[in-house]
């Protein structure tokens, strides 16, 4: 990441103004509106038809040669402009070109052509930052995006690590290599061996990207999945069980057609895997049925929708002798000669591994830097020389006759009678490619692979599912047996978290189940510390291993872009507006906004790991106009959990959709609406769980039945009829009239309140919003709901939800931060089983985001003691920063007069910034502000903000606090605030609304948790 020179950010600051003056022009035609709903006093008082703010530039994509359509660069914005309306191209944020941009590790056909990138970092609409990203090797002077001209010099010459290795096409058939001598053609079932194209990727500056999220660890003695009867017929195997792994033996009078299962279900798994953006492999033992597969993957792809376009960036087709030439760095043959069963016996893996751990200990390979060619080279000749005088290699019978074959290095190269050795050779040294992995390997034809090859394939595909298409061996047996199922299993690696996989035998048309017991993988031999070169293990951990997985700054910046710019913006004042961070959206949260909208999303995060910057993103791109092309613009609710909430993100909102699609709504404000209490200010307050509870649906249902035919019904206002059916509800003492109901419901119908009592507490808002629901004749309906902070919404709640909402959901939320336990649901999979997401809620897996942002690493450090032991401990990307002040007061008084004090010396630290004081007594607070001549300039319920010379404080009780950021925070007494056994509460929200410091003042004991030293 290099910095740019002052002349080169005035250039772009100005170009930045010029793009502003441009789209406002464009959008003065079309005159766009931004709706208006009844929650405009919190977003700026915004008056009916005035046009939406816009967006700054985004970023600055060179390109190593001209793009007919693009040029030699352009620009990433809010919104597209053409030729016509501007100087330059600019691409929507949206857009499909702008993933080479957001995910520079994603597949793109731009991508081995881009040179930089360039960050513009704005505030506001101002640009005020900006840096460079190379994707090839420069001087770190020579930016090519000079003040005036968008010259992008030719890309330098790409450095080459050991041999040249090549790029394996997509699934096309390769041709005969013309490299073979005369008359040495393989004469086995393999056609030729191919000749690897040789195309070099673009080497990147940062080796691989962030880790795929781990997937949460299984329930002990539960199946994340159920077992599915067997279909009907054999084809039907190509769609059957996507989340599992699959064995299919085929016997030699079977009446199906291999090749064609193996190109339905790579397709299927495309589209089973799609909300992942992983990658299916197809690899054959043969070249004759490749031609066969791929055009039935086509077939197959034109039958659901997928693109041709698409295909080559998810489906790669090979065969085994290309893919492994294509790890081994084979540019051609120098020998065809096929190998002996002792060259690629499943013993040269161990060897290899003996070698390699041997050549790191002797050699020093982290601390030199060394080749891959020399790696391979030294490895190689250890092996051949049966490891060093000092330490030789541990050899078996075979082995030891299979070393004695072995020519020297400058002979063996080449031959692909050694191809699997030096596949598994740079497997070794280098490790999987961590950077594009394949979420599903099929394996046709797996009887005739070999023991090592089986053992590369397994190596670089570690976190991949499988599915391998075999023969069914053996004389006289109907069936695949035990012992066959069990060596195939163990020959690929195959793991399921049921601890058992299927094995299929098909036996002329007839379907036959063998479930084998998966053996527990072994442990990995240990690597001397200090010595491992490899490139880090990115394989989901279970829980219990990955308490401080990503402790180390270096870790968290692991597949990150623009690390200077997101810096840069963790360091600068927060504001009391949430601002677009399109700059600096990381590609995990990129793919995360960008999923298809029919692609339904649970989030599971802990605080500061940008889930909400997520959610609005989101709710932007669902109605962007790249997204919405071919259909009409949807309707998006952005359900989020206060007013100050609301306040927060709508700027966001109006700068990502100029049409005014998305509502943004706070969910007690929602719900008073639709109850027809309109703009009433909601008066905060906990009610019990049965307030919240599912039978309250059938009670509203009957009580609105029974209001029908009273005088006057038809031609009440909405409050009114709200009003009579809770007063039916609350009334309805005769046992002839009520409705069948448990002692439990009995009883709270009579703890019900006269309705004047009860209008505009948050306690009953679900109720009336449940009675307004039945009672309303235009309910409203939105194509997509986003719901924030959703670990707090109750089962009655998501029922209202659900009946606005057609069925597409994106759900964001942390369950450490539950505020009660009595309601809701306990775990994301429940919730999917709820909103029947998918047919199988066990199928359905949250995203888990875990890279912190917002608060520095002391802070999470102090609010991590409430998390259980067994939880995941979030790392900040912000290291430094002020450990936690922690204040005892001898005196309630003397405390909040402390914390008073203390937040006005965090808004002195922090010019420009925010602080808050979270309390769960506000109105003590107040009055001590006010006495010291503070000045109130919000009253919403719950919260307050407060000015005196300029510097504006926040005043907020840890309800309101959710959803919200500051520089500085100080939590009053923290004894009081809800702490539930399981989940943290709202204690653990409040500690981590601090961005740089945070203070807590107390006169009573701390909980334990935090009086620990």
């Amino acid at each position: 990441m290099a910095k740019i020179s002052d002349e080169e950010l005035a250039y772009e600051i100005a170009t930045n103004r010029s793009y502003l003056r441009a789209l406002e022009r464009r959008l003065a035609r079309k005159n766009p509106e931004i709706s208006v709903t009844a929650n405009e006093r919190y977003v700026d008082n915004v008056p009916r038809g005035e046009r939406a703010s816009v967006g700054p530039l985004y970023g600055r994509v060179g390109l190593a040669g001209p793009d007919r359509d693009l040029g030699v660069a352009f620009y990433i914005g809010t919104r597209y402009l053409n030729s016509a309306d501007w100087d330059y191209p600019v691409i929507n944020w949206a857009a499909r070109t702008a993933k080479v941009f957001f995910d520079p590790y994603a597949t793109h056909e731009l991508d081995a052509d881009v040179v930089v990138r360039r960050t513009l970092t704005a505030r506001g609409a101002e640009v005020v930052h900006a840096s460079d990203d190379w994707a090839v090797t420069v001087p770190a002077d020579q930016s090519p995006f000079k003040a005036g001209k968008l010259h992008v010099p030719p890309a330098p010459p790409r450095r080459q690590v050991g041999r040249p290795t090549n790029s394996t096409s997509s699934y096309a058939p390769t041709a005969a290599s013309t490299d073979h001598p005369a008359g040495q053609a393989p004469k086995t079932r393999r056609s030729t061996p191919p000749s690897p194209k040789s195309r070099p990727r673009t080497p990147r500056k940062d080796p691989s990207p962030a880790a795929p999220a781990a997937r949460p660890a299984a329930v002990a003695g539960k199946s994340t999945a159920r077992r599915l009867p067997l279909p009907d017929k054999p084809a039907d195997l190509a769609t059957w069980q996507p989340h599992a792994p699959l064995v299919v033996a085929f016997s030699e009078d079977c009446r199906a057609d291999p090749e064609g299962i193996a190109a339905v279900r790579a397709v299927e798994m495309v589209r089973y895997l799609a909300r992942k953006q992983r990658r299916v492999l197809v690899v054959s033992a043969w070249t004759t049925p490749l031609p066969k597969i791929i055009r039935r993957i086509h077939t197959a792809a034109a039958l659901v929708g997928l693109l041709n376009a698409e295909i080559p960036k998810t489906i790669t087709v090979v065969q085994e002798t290309e893919w492994l030439a294509g790890i081994a760095g084979y540019t051609r043959f120098t020998d065809t000669r096929e190998p002996d069963a002792l060259d690629v016996g499943r013993y040269v893996k161990d060897i290899v591994e003996q070698a390699v751990r041997l050549c790191r200990r002797r050699l020093g390979w982290a601390q030199r830097d060394l080749h891959l060619s020399a790696k391979l080279k030294v490895t190689y000749e250890v092996i051949r020389l049966g490891g060093v005088p000092t330490e030789p290699l541990k050899l078996g019978k075979y082995s030891a006759e299979w070393i004695a074959t072995l020519p020297p290095f400058g002979a063996a190269w080449g031959q692909l009678r050694y191809l699997a050795l030096f596949a598994q050779l740079v497997t070794s040294i280098k490790g999987p490619d961590s950077r594009r992995p394949y979420g599903h390997v099929i394996v046709h034809g797996e009887h005739d692979l070999s023991g090592l090859s089986c053992a590369v394939l397994r190596a670089n595909n570690p976190t991949a599912q499988w599915t391998i298409l075999t023969e069914l061996t053996g004389p006289g047996s109907p069936t695949i047996d035990k012992g066959r199922a069990l060596n195939i299993v163990e020959r690929l690696g195959v793991q399921d978290n049921r601890g058992e996989v299927d094995a299929i035998t098909v036996h002329g048309a007839r379907l036959t189940r063998h479930t084998v017991a998966l053996p527990k993988p072994k442990a990995a031999p240990a690597t001397p510390p200090g010595v491992n070169d490899r490139a880090p293990d990115r394989r989901p951990q279970p829980a219990e291993h990955r308490q401080r997985s990503a402790s180390a700054p270096g870790d968290l910046e692991n597949g990150m872009r623009a690390v200077d710019a997101v810096r840069y913006a963790l360091h600068a004042p927060r504001t009391e507006a949430m601002t677009s961070v399109l700059a600096t959206l990381q590609p995990d949260q990129y793919r995360l906004v960008t999923q298809p909208p029919t692609m339904p999303l649970i989030i599971q995060g802990h605080p500061g790991t940008g889930k909400t910057i997520i959610a609005v993103h989101r709710a932007g791109y669902l109605v962007n106009e790249e997204t919405t092309k071919k259909s009409a613009i949807p309707r998006v609710l952005l359900l989020g959990p206060t007013e100050q909430y609301v306040r927060h993100v709508s700027r966001t909102v109006r700068e990502l959709d100029p049409t005014g699609a998305v509502t943004v709504k706070s969910l007690p404000e929602w719900l008073a609406e639709l109850a027809g209490l309109g703009t009433t200010t909601v008066q905060p307050g906990e009610g019990t769980a049965e307030d919240v509870a599912g039978f309250i649906v059938a009670l509203a249902k009957h009580a609105v039945a029974e209001c029908h035919n009273r005088p006057g019904w038809n031609v009440s206002r909405l409050a009114d009829k709200v009003k009579m059916a809770y007063e039916a509800l609350r009334n309805s003492n005769d046992p002839q009239r009520r409705p069948p109901a448990s002692q439990t419901e009995q009883r709270w119908i009579e703890t019900l309140p006269p309705f004047p009592k009860v209008w505009g507490k948050r306690r009953y808002l679900p109720l009336l919003a449940q009675l307004g629901l039945l009672l309303s004749e235009n309910k409203s309906r939105y194509g997509h709901v986003v719901v924030d902070e959703a670990q707090d919404v109750s089962e009655l709640e998501w029922e209202i939800i659900q009946a606005h909402n057609t069925g597409r959901w994106t759900i964001v939320g942390d369950l450490n931060q539950r505020r009660r336990l009595d309601i809701g649901h306990l775990d994301w999979h429940q919730l999917a089983d709820r909103l029947h997401i998918l047919p199988d809620a066990q199928l359905f897996q949250p995203e888990v985001v875990e890279r912190g942002y917002r608060s520095t690493q002391p802070i999470l450090d102090f609010a991590n003691r409430l998390l259980p032991p067994s939880e995941n401990q979030p790392c900040s990307l912000q290291t430094d920063g002020p450990e936690p002040s922690v204040i005892r007061a001898s005196t309630p008084g003397k405390r909040d007069l402390r914390a008073v004090s203390e937040a006005s010396r965090l808004l002195d630290s922090y010019p420009g910034g925010t602080a808050a004081i979270i309390t769960t007594d506000p109105d003590a607070i107040d009055k001590l502000l006010l006495s010291n001549r503070w000045r109130r300039t919000d009253t919403a319920a719950g919260a307050g903000d407060w000015t005196s010379e300029g510097r504006r404080l926040a005043v907020r009780t840890p309800d309101s606090a959710r959803g919200v950021e500051f520089d500085g925070v100080v939590v009053v007494e923290p004894r009081y605030f809800v702490r539930q056994e399981e989940f943290a509460g709202t204690l653990y929200t409040s500690l981590t609304r601090a961005n740089r410091e945070l203070v807590v003042v107390h006169s009573k004991p701390l909980p334990e948790p935090l009086a620990q030293r």
